[in-house]
């Protein structure tokens, strides 16, 4: 009798894969890709090695599933009045994300650790750029939408890491409402198209 194809295999093994998803999605926000094996995976998602290579095919292939939609903003912001986006999202950046503080799941984590790595750079930069950059640029009017999203992501980032990542003391509640309406400035200028 043939052995069953992986067509056959996946829906039974939907449930587990989904939580090894939900595994990978963390693990390669704390840890650098090249320090993570599917074996680390399965065991975060208490399920079978077997099982994870089966189902994504390559650790590559579980990478990428795990940074689908790591950086989407579509959800966030479809229906929001660009007259208060810079503060808005300052405000959302300093505050860190209810996803992060419910799964674990780090979006600036993957963005770190893959920006000095060969094998995830380019994908995560081509992500970042398709989920986050390109939907605000569509936000935006005027001239150089696509760059000015650009330098809104630049500022975010950096704002991100110097309060989460690196949890600098500069930015620590004292001076938030000083962070907010400095950083809300700058990022409304370039929603605006000032300058």
């Amino acid at each position: 009798m043939p052995a069953p194809s992986n067509k056959t295999a996946r829906p039974a093994a939907a449930p587990a894969a989904g939580t090894a998803g939900a595994a990978a999605r963390v693990r390669f926000s704390r840890d650098a890709y090249e320090n993570v094996g599917t074996r680390d995976i399965a065991a975060d998602a208490g399920v079978d090695a077997a099982l994870v290579n089966r189902y994504f095919g390559s650790k590559e292939k579980l990478f990428d599933e795990a940074i689908q939609d790591a950086f989407a903003i579509k959800d966030h912001f479809d229906a929001i009045d660009m007259s208060a986006f810079g503060e808005l999202i300052t405000t959302m950046v300093l505050d860190g994300s209810a996803e992060r503080r419910a799964t674990g799941f780090d979006a600036l984590g993957i963005l770190l650790r893959s920006s000095g790595s060969p094998a995830t750079h380019d994908r995560v930069s081509d992500r970042f750029h398709a989920d986050f950059v390109l939907p605000l640029a569509r936000l935006l009017r005027g001239r150089d939408a696509e760059l000015r999203a650009a330098l809104i992501a630049s500022y975010l980032i950096g704002l991100a890491t110097m309060k989460h990542a690196l949890a600098s003391p500069l930015l620590a509640d004292a001076a938030r409402r000083k962070t907010i309406a400095t950083v809300s400035e700058a990022i409304q200028g370039c929603v605006d198209g000032a300058g």
